[in-house]
């Protein structure tokens, strides 16, 4: 057990708690029964034809010149290590620069920041001979992608037309269906992991390894991409950019030119929808207006808190109700409101009928405060900061997927909140499997 959690008895208690829901689910027969259905598709994918062929030509799609381009550029940049907490922390503060909002509010955010630090540093302690799970990465990676891909099918099909082309689709999908296809996007990082670690024990030349990563990700991002939701476009290409730049397939020219890359696909996709329904702003006015709503928004939560009195300022007005409503929009038997959080938001300001962004703290902020906002930074600091320390043992490629999805989900919800009930699902998984990691057992 690593010092980190030892040292504090809540930490332990989640530990041992993590510890013995991990032995009860290994003696799961209805876990073992899907582990042999899983080992089962994956020794006859292995074995397919298909997948000889892929291998046989995939490498020859190998864009050698532009990686030796790269390679050239990322040869003549000066060494750098940058940590994630620094990356974060600067783009936070470089979008909220975007926009107006009062002193409070910003307070708001530094707080916020000082504790993701704290907190991601102090998990980032963790100590542990194995991660959890390792050794079924694959399975699930494959049996979770093959679920994902069912669910899109069923969406589309549910949509009959194609949600990224014509964007009113989109409000003939499944909410259920959606939530599950966004899945394909950690099981294909997970995949592509899988090929990174080839990579560094020498199992896959880096010739094949870029060219098997690269695949995946074009393939996921584009599958994903057909329901039209930006976020998860822009989540997959930061989380397969993270895990070849872990096991060094792509260098930091890479980088930059994926982060332009997004950044254009978030604001087309915005004014391709924006246009779709008549808007004739052009794409500058149409990032310049999403972002000082977004902002606007952040700030009418906290200044309604103030305004509310100091009660509300620490606490919040809606008393977890918000939080709530991520599940009990979804699942109707639950209490609670029907409506979204973001919905919820919006109706607070005044908007009926839309659900809108008010950055990674507008719904928590005025749903529970001030301590809130403390314990939403230090949760989310805690998980990254152990999945982050995970990374470094046994190369493990469940760490260094989860890290980068959930890394992606981050930066991608400085804009748009963590709100959604497949992000929790995600965050969960993560931090069980690192609690589970924390107990030193295999």
């Amino acid at each position: 057990m690593s010092a980190w959690t030892s040292s504090c008895r809540t930490a332990n208690a989640l530990v041992r708690g993590a510890a013995f829901l991990k032995a009860s689910l290994e003696q799961s027969r209805l876990l073992r029964a899907c582990g042999r259905v899983a080992s089962l598709l994956l020794s006859s994918a292995s074995n397919s034809y298909a997948l000889a062929l892929l291998r046989k030509h995939l490498p020859r799609l190998y864009p050698e010149r532009a990686h030796k381009f790269f390679d050239r550029i990322n040869a003549a940049l000066p060494p750098m290590q940058v940590s994630p907490v620094h990356i974060f922390a600067v783009a936070y503060l470089l979008f909220i620069s975007l926009g107006k909002m009062s002193v409070l509010s910003f307070s708001f955010v530094v707080l916020f920041l000082l504790c993701f630090a704290f907190a991601f540093r102090s998990a980032s302690r963790i100590n542990t001979s194995v991660v959890a799970f390792e050794g079924a990465s694959t399975k699930l990676g494959i049996s979770v992608l093959l679920i994902s891909l069912i669910a899109i099918c069923l969406d589309l099909n549910r949509a009959y037309d194609i949600p990224l082309l014509v964007p009113q689709a989109r409000l003939k999908l499944s909410v259920a269906y959606t939530y599950v296809a966004t899945f394909l996007v950690p099981a294909g990082v997970l995949l592509a992991a899988q090929a990174g670690k080839m990579h560094t024990s020498r199992r896959l030349s880096a010739r094949e390894a870029r060219a098997y990563t690269l695949s995946i990700a074009i393939a996921v991002t584009f599958l994903i991409s057909l329901l039209g939701y930006r976020t998860q476009t822009v989540v997959s290409l930061l989380a397969f950019t993270y895990v070849m730049h872990r096991y060094r397939l792509i260098g930091r020219a890479e980088i930059l030119a994926v982060l332009g890359a997004a950044l254009l696909t978030a604001a087309g996709l915005g004014y391709y929808r924006a246009a779709s329904l008549g808007s004739h702003t052009g794409l500058a006015g149409v990032i310049e207006r999403r972002v000082e709503l977004t902002i606007a928004l952040y700030d009418y939560a906290v200044s309604s808190l103030h305004k509310a009195g100091a009660w509300s300022l620490l606490f919040g007005r809606y008393g977890g109700d918000i939080a709530l409503a991520t599940f009990s929009s979804f699942l109707p038997f639950l209490p609670g409101y029907s409506l979204g959080p973001r919905t919820i938001v919006a109706r607070d300001f005044g908007v009926t009928g839309v659900s809108l962004t008010s950055t990674l703290l507008g719904t928590v902020s005025l749903d529970l405060g001030l301590a809130g906002v403390v314990f939403f930074a230090l949760a989310l600091g805690s998980i990254l900061g152990a999945l982050y320390a995970l990374t470094k043992y046994e190369d493990s490629a469940l760490a260094a997927a989860l890290f980068g999805t959930c890394y992606a989900y981050l930066l991608v919800g400085i804009e748009t909140g963590l709100v959604d009930i497949n992000v929790f699902a995600l965050y969960s998984f993560a931090a069980f499997v690192a609690l589970a990691s924390a107990g030193g057992r295999g």
